[in-house]
C-alpha cells in the first residue's frame, strides 16, 4: 500500500500515467539547454523514501528478508536447492530489485534525462542504466549494513508509520495543487510538506526508540550464570 501510494504522487503531479510524459516532465531547461535535473525527488523526497523502503520489503531485501534469511545458518528455504535451481532464486531476486530500481528512476530520478540528451539521444540509455545500477548498489549496501528486523517490527512500521505518512503526503499534495495554480508554487508547497513530514516522522521514531530503550546490545544476557559454571577441562 505505501509503495503504490508513493508511486501515485508523480502521476497526480503531472496528470498522466504515461512513462514518457513522466520522463519529459523531469527535464530542466536553463537558457534553452536541458540539464536534465528536474527530478521529482527534489519536489517530493518523502515519496521516494517511502517507495524505496517499501521496495526493499517487496524485493525481500535486508532488513526485510524474513523468508530467505540467507545470512543465517540454515539460509531459509535456500537450503533445499542447489545448482541452477539455487541460482534461479538469486537471479529472480536480482531482477526483482533491478526492476523496482528502474521504477524508482523512472518516477523520481529523471528517467533518461541528463545533459546533452536532446543533442545526443543515445546518452539517455546510459543515464538511465547508471541511475538504476546506483539504486541497486544502494540496496546492496543496505543489505550488508543493517540487521534483520522481526516480522512484528516490520508490520508495525508499515501500518503505524509508512501508511499514515504516505496518506498525509498524498492529501497535502492534492491540497497544494488545488490552492495554487502556478506550477512553481505547487512545487514549493509540496516540497515544504514533504520536509515537514520527514522531520515529524524522524522525531516520532526518535522518541519511540528512546522510550523503548532500543539498543544494539543483546536482548538476553544470562547474568545469573556468569561465574557459576566451571570451564570444561581437557581431561586426561
Amino acid at each position: 500500500i505505501p509503495m503504490v501510494l508513493a508511486m501515485l504522487m508523480p502521476v497526480l503531479l503531472i496528470g498522466s500515467m504515461r512513462t514518457s510524459a513522466i520522463a519529459e516532465a523531469q527535464a530542466l531547461h536553463i537558457f534553452g539547454f536541458n540539464v536534465g535535473l528536474g527530478w521529482f525527488v527534489f519536489v517530493m523526497p518523502g515519496a521516494l523514501l517511502i517507495y524505496f523502503i517499501s521496495a526493499l520489503a517487496e524485493a525481500e531485501q535486508t532488513p526485510f528478508d524474513l523468508l530467505e534469511a540467507e545470512s543465517e545458518l540454515i539460509a531459509g528455504f535456500h537450503i533445499e536447492y542447489s545448482g541452477m535451481k539455487f541460482a534461479m532464486f538469486f537471479l529472480a531476486q536480482f531482477l526483482n530489485s533491478f526492476f523496482l530500481g528502474a521504477i524508482a528512476v523512472m518516477l523520481f530520478l529523471g528517467a533518461y534525462q541528463g545533459p546533452f540528451v536532446d543533442q545526443l539521444p543515445f546518452l539517455g540509455f546510459f543515464y538511465f542504466m547508471a541511475k538504476v545500477f546506483a539504486v541497486y548498489l544502494l540496496t546492496q549496501w543496505i543489505k550488508g549494513t543493517f540487521p534483520r528486523i522481526r516480522v512484528d517490527q516490520m508490520m508495525a512500521f508499515a501500518w503505524k508509520v509508512l501508511v499514515p505518512a504516505v496518506l498525509a503526503l498524498v492529501l497535502w499534495q492534492m491540497l497544494a495543487m488545488k490552492l495554487f495554480s502556478v506550477t512553481w508554487l505547487q512545487y514549493v508547497a509540496i516540497l515544504a510538506g514533504h520536509l515537514v513530514g520527514i522531520a515529524v516522522v524522524l522525531n516520532i521514531l526518535g522518541r519511540h526508540i528512546k522510550d523503548e530503550d532500543i539498543s544494539t546490545k543483546r536482548a538476553f544476557e544470562p547474568a545469573s550464570l556468569v561465574g557459576t559454571m566451571e570451564p570444561a577441562s581437557s581431561g586426561d
